[in-house]
């Protein structure tokens, strides 16, 4: 309570009020990271323009985000995953990201990105096999082409092929 009686909000069981300030330093640091590296302009972008844009529309969403979770009634934590496997699915979808950062490198894009969307539409999100293998194949396949063909990205090969 403050000293006019009024009884102030609660941030303990509010998500979004975490979410948002982790968000929000997420952003800062993007942006003191980008610093020293030069912004250029709309028609010369320099390479401090995509972090800095990048970190800048992070922190306007996180204050939306923060924002929101003051103004809403606090909601119950476990409302949030209100099936049982929820937070194994998320888990496991964290554990696929990092995995395919670890291992792109070493399996190669197109293996990589395949494998990484086996598990998330086998594993997390329950599909079937038949599904899951014709989206993963399109799915490295089409941003194989567009990054590597038509954008000209280079991507990793892979240390497993010749």
């Amino acid at each position: 309570m403050d000293p006019h009686g009024a009884r102030q909000p609660r941030i303990v069981g509010r998500p979004d009020v975490w979410s948002g300030i982790a968000l929000a330093g997420a952003a800062a640091l993007a942006w003191v990271w980008a610093r020293d590296l030069p912004v250029g302009s709309l028609h010369q972008p320099g390479p401090g323009f995509f972090p800095r844009g990048l970190a800048a529309l992070v922190a306007l969403l996180a204050l939306g985000i923060l924002v929101r979770g003051i103004l809403r009634p606090a909601g119950r934590v476990a409302s949030l995953w209100p099936e049982r496997g929820g937070g194994a699915r998320v888990a496991t979808m964290l554990a696929a990201l990092l995995g395919f950062v670890a291992g792109v490198e070493r399996l190669g894009y197109l293996a990589a990105t395949a494998a990484l969307f086996v598990v998330m539409l086998r594993w997390v999100g329950g599909r079937s096999w038949g599904l899951t293998l014709l989206a993963a194949v399109l799915a490295a396949l089409g941003s194989y082409l567009l990054f590597a063909r038509w954008l000209m990205v280079p991507l990793p090969s892979g240390s497993w092929l010749p």
